[in-house]
């Protein structure tokens, strides 16, 4: 498997490690937790592989450069999608995702009545959200959950990258600790992304089934009332018809 993906990551970037970093720690999930390893794995890039402040140095900044991006254009492209009728779903799965999370932060903070204490405390929990290296805790997340709690662009941007920047810190030591597992580690990063887009996926075509059954049962729903309907209509327009039959009867009678 290490050389088949070295076998890619050659043919894609040749010898050059730093580009590799740099482009593979701005991809979501990945990040800065996967950069590292794939930049110092001397299995993928033998002589040519990173020491680790290079390692950090050039993933801090493939997975910095989202940053900003995102702190400005989440929210429009949420929107955006909510409102298309091919993403509209997915829109709505990735907004209560991150309404999860930033529910999480403001649950804590509940109880706080100064406004700047709430924000220095939103500041600090986004910034150790961020700082622990794992899948979903990374700068793509915690970039949208900034945005989502309310927190301004730049201290938005700032926490994140201070958490950054110790989520790569710890990757290094571990890569640097233990060097054989450096290969080992990006692999782990891939399976568990792998597992967790599968899970997703399944979630997700599970709850749009479950909502087309919910839709389908609603509309029956509405079609038995409206027949009911009806037909109480008509059973009333009969009754009716039946009371002035016996008037009409009444009358000739007399």
């Amino acid at each position: 498997m290490f050389e088949f993906l070295g076998g890619i990551f050659a043919s894609i970037f040749g010898t050059h490690s730093a580009i590799a970093t740099v482009i593979i720690s701005m991809f979501p999930l990945i990040e800065l937790k996967g950069g590292i390893p794939v930049g110092m794995s001397t299995d993928f890039w033998g002589n040519y592989a990173l020491n680790g402040t290079q390692a950090f140095l050039y993933a801090l900044l493939g997975s910095c450069l989202v940053v900003p991006i995102l702190a400005l254009i989440f929210t429009p492209i949420i929107n955006w999608l909510k409102k298309t009728k091919l993403f509209k779903k997915l829109g709505y799965v990735i907004d209560q995702k991150v309404k999860t999370h930033s529910a999480n932060i403001n649950s804590k903070i509940s109880d706080e009545k100064s406004k700047t204490k709430k924000t220095w405390i939103k500041c600090i929990l986004l910034f150790a959200f961020v700082a622990v290296p794992l899948p979903l805790t990374g700068v793509w997340t915690g970039t949208c959950v900034g945005v989502a709690i309310g927190l301004k662009f730049w201290q938005n941007v700032v926490s994140v990258v201070l958490g950054n920047i110790v989520a790569g810190l710890i990757i290094v030591f571990v890569c640097s600790v233990f060097p054989e597992f450096t290969t080992i580690l990006f692999v782990i990063v891939l399976v568990l992304i792998v597992i967790m887009l599968t899970v997703g996926v399944i979630k997700f075509v599970i709850s749009s089934k479950k909502s087309k059954i919910n839709e389908a049962n609603n509309n029956l729903n509405e079609n038995h009332k409206e027949s009911k309907s009806l037909s109480e209509q008509n059973n009333y327009v009969q009754s009716k018809n039946k009371d002035v039959q016996k008037v009409s009867e009444n009358n000739l009678n007399k």
